[in-house]
């Protein structure tokens, strides 16, 4: 089940969990996800499994651009199309919001989540060199992808 991220301390918790397995020393801080709950533009989306929070995605809708900020699915959860859900959700968020593109950086080593943000619809439209200050691959460039909502 999807569904739209409330503010509380248990969300901010799960959050914390399932970002620092799927992301260790590059995971968003409890801070760091508590401001994105009071940020007035960013929305986070959560999918239960079995009442368990398992995945989810944050977005910035902004006037007419939504930039994603984080995709995380655990580990034992991928490969059954749950992200894909979750992307889907975040650009129909996203285009209600009057958004007309949505953009996001990844990696450029990252070749499952480049391929997933292609089946979903984005496509390269640059590279970013150096944009990650650390990163968990041998590379710290970033593709920018954009997919339009119009």
């Amino acid at each position: 089940m999807i569904k739209l991220l409330e503010y509380n301390m248990k969300n901010v918790f799960d959050l914390a969990d399932i970002e620092e397995v799927c992301f260790a020393k590059d995971a968003w801080t409890v801070n760091n996800l508590r401001g994105e709950f009071m940020n007035e533009y960013s929305y986070l989306i959560g999918y239960y499994q079995d009442d368990k929070l398992v995945g989810y995605t944050c977005v910035r809708a902004m006037y007419e651009e939504a930039q994603v900020c984080n995709v995380a699915v655990l580990p034992e959860y991928r490969r059954q199309g749950i992200a894909k859900q979750l992307i889907e959700e975040m650009l129909r968020l996203s285009a209600e919001k009057g958004c007309q593109v949505c953009e996001l950086e990844v990696n450029t080593e990252n070749t499952p989540a480049v391929e997933l943000y292609k089946k979903c619809g984005f496509e390269v439209a640059g590279i970013r060199k150096n944009f990650y200050r650390r990163s968990r691959y041998n590379s710290r460039d970033a593709y920018t992808m954009t997919k339009s909502l119009v």
